[in-house]
């Protein structure tokens, strides 16, 4: 029996260890996306402990924050440092799975293809290939499933240290992801659904009275952590605005189509409209064919076993909040297409892994557990063989498929993301040239949304990557990015400039005395580069005034070029502020948007 349990224990290890082998492949091919460079920057900049507590959007997470801020300390390529953090925090998830595997089922060889069902499956994808949804995902996995198994430990001893261990990893849990919410709520199914009996008044006094310290301990710091929550933390989604139509939307691509397919090993098809994140597209056969497999199981199990109901229950119940959670936010923004995506059902794999050894499994110490019922003996044995070939192949079919569909997804992290390729070409280009002065730009879309603005900009993601870089208002030398992420000497889209100068020669001659350069036209109240060509006499300063605004800037002798960020509407340009003895002549006035010129 010993050598059984190493054995089992062993073989589910390995399966843990090619996992993590899986996701250090995956890993090592791709890159930051989006909301990684804000985590980065905010880690930069955080000068005390107490900034790891301001929320990220709507998202209180302490630990994602300290994570990231020891990411920031690595350079210049701080992704290997990420991706580590990501592989590390999958194998606790791994490991906090295997440890409520175990506790349920024992050291039992169904075990080994139960983690292998998660290693391989590609629901919880989006939360490892995505670095900041990984901060909050992988420790709720790891916290959802270790609890369990402490809570389960708790129930079956008494022991107060299973009870203390699973308040500590609901407290982490809390620090990582607000969805940590939902663990004490797990644990309270098990408590009423499977380790007391009788009517439901009857099972709520029992499990208050035997357990009252649980109660109190994990309700206590569920409440403490709400009411912080509730009162601290900026909500970005603050009231409901979805409509029929949404909700209808959302339940049929995320519970209808999304859920049943990943369950089963799919979705087998993605949409990769949007690289390098990619939503699910199963053919309409495929969501048929899994709904008819997993009632055909559900009924299945009816038959053979009592007491199987419940656990689906559980599940149902855990996937309908998931639901109401995106309905009540993203979907307010995205529609009901965002129900096609898994980062938001990440966490309902192992709730329904724990709720397939729930109706499957008779758990020591749970009054409530599944039970065989009573059945012929030779026909016992034809029906257990039967079950276990007819298990066999479904299970080999889910693991197949999820391969297939976790190699997909990964494929296009891998060949087609468009953040990796234009910040990396924008870092070849950049690096290792001094101090540049550089433009604010926006960013294409496809590297960062434009609802994210401002941090869609070169002034935000570049010093990320590059150090030494400066964003001033006054240069000399402008430098500006393709939409390739090349870097190149800046040119003036010119939407308005000034005439040919009256002196021939020289332009407009500029001396002591302050001289008005009128344009062609006028420029609407917006950002401007003004840029001005001239050659100077001598070293000086000279001021240069928009409307109300001026800015003085230093010029040398011989020819000069001055590039001016002003946000006004411009019509004119006055020159003034130089030394009596010293004059520029001034052939070039323009005023636009700075495009790419001579690549550096």
């Amino acid at each position: 029996m010993l050598h059984r349990a190493r054995t089992v224990v062993s073989a589910a290890l390995l399966v843990v260890l090619a996992g993590v082998a899986s996701r250090v492949w995956a890993l090592s091919g791709s890159w930051f996306y989006t909301d990684d460079h804000r985590l980065l920057r905010d880690a930069l900049a955080t000068g005390s402990p107490a900034r790891l507590l301001d929320p990220f959007d709507s998202q209180f997470m302490p630990l994602g924050r300290a994570i990231a801020w020891l990411v920031s300390t690595t350079s210049p390529d701080r992704w290997p440092a990420a991706a580590t953090t990501t592989v590390v925090l999958h194998l606790l998830a791994s490991l906090g799975l295997l440890a409520m595997l175990l506790v349920l089922v024992g050291p039992r060889w169904r075990v080994v293809p139960l983690v292998a069902l998660h290693q391989t499956s590609a629901m919880v994808l989006p939360a490892t290939m995505w670095w900041a949804a990984a901060l909050n995902q992988l420790p709720l996995q790891a916290v959802l499933t270790g609890s369990v198994a402490t809570w389960v430990l708790h129930l079956r001893t008494g022991r107060r240290r299973w009870l203390a261990a699973t308040a500590a990893l609901v407290a982490v849990g809390l620090l990582a992801y607000v969805k940590a919410v939902l663990v004490p709520l797990v644990l309270a199914a098990l408590l009423l659904g499977w380790f007391t009996e009788g009517g439901p008044w009857q099972r709520v006094r029992t499990a208050v009275r035997a357990h009252w310290r649980s109660a109190l301990a994990l309700g206590t710091l569920g409440a403490a952590f709400s009411a912080y929550y509730l009162t601290q933390v900026p909500q970005v989604f603050v009231e409901s605005t979805t409509g029929e139509q949404v909700t209808g939307d959302l339940a049929r691509s995320m519970l209808g189509s999304t859920l049943p397919v990943g369950l089963l090993g799919g979705p087998w098809r993605w949409d990769t409209g949007n690289p390098p994140t990619s939503y699910a597209d199963p053919p309409a056969v495929a969501v048929l064919v899994a709904w008819v497999v997993l009632v055909g199981l559900g009924a299945a199990l009816a038959v053979r076993r009592r007491r199987t109901g419940r656990a689906w229950v559980l599940l149902g119940c855990y996937a309908a909040v998931a639901f109401v959670l995106v309905l009540t936010s993203r979907a307010q923004v995205a529609g009901g297409v965002v129900g096609l995506e898994y980062r938001y059902l990440t966490d309902v794999l192992p709730v329904a892994l724990l709720c397939l050894v729930l109706a499957t499994t008779r758990v020591e110490g749970a009054v409530g557990s599944s039970e065989p019922r009573a059945a012929s003996g030779s026909r016992s044995t034809r029906s257990t063989r039967a079950t276990y070939a007819a298990a066999g192949l479904l299970v080999a079919a889910v693991l197949v498929g999820g391969v297939l569909s976790s190699v997909t997804y990964v494929r296009t992290w891998h060949e087609d993301n468009p953040g990796e390729a234009y910040l990396t070409a924008a870092r070849a280009t950049l690096e290792g040239r001094g101090s540049l002065d550089l433009a604010d730009q926006v960013v294409p879309p496809e590297v960062v949304p434009g609802y994210q603005f401002p941090a869609n900009t070169t002034l935000r993601l570049l010093p990320l990557q590059v150090p030494g870089l400066r964003f001033p208002e006054v240069t000399d030398e402008l430098v500006v990015l393709d939409e390739d992420g090349r870097a190149h000497r800046a040119l003036i889209d010119v939407a308005v400039d000034a005439p040919p100068g009256p002196e021939e020669g020289c332009g407009w001659r500029i001396g002591s005395s302050p001289v008005t350069i009128d344009l062609d036209g006028t420029a609407f109240d917006s950002t401007w580069w003004v840029h001005l060509g001239f050659a100077a006499s001598t070293d000086d300063t000279v001021e240069v005034t928009v409307q109300d605004t001026t800015t003085r800037a230093a010029v040398r002798q011989g020819l000069n070029s001055l590039y001016w960020r002003v946000e006004a509407e411009i019509g004119s340009v006055t020159l003034s502020g130089l030394r009596p003895g010293t004059s520029l002549c001034v052939d070039v006035v323009e005023v636009g948007e700075p495009l790419p010129g001579e690549p550096l």
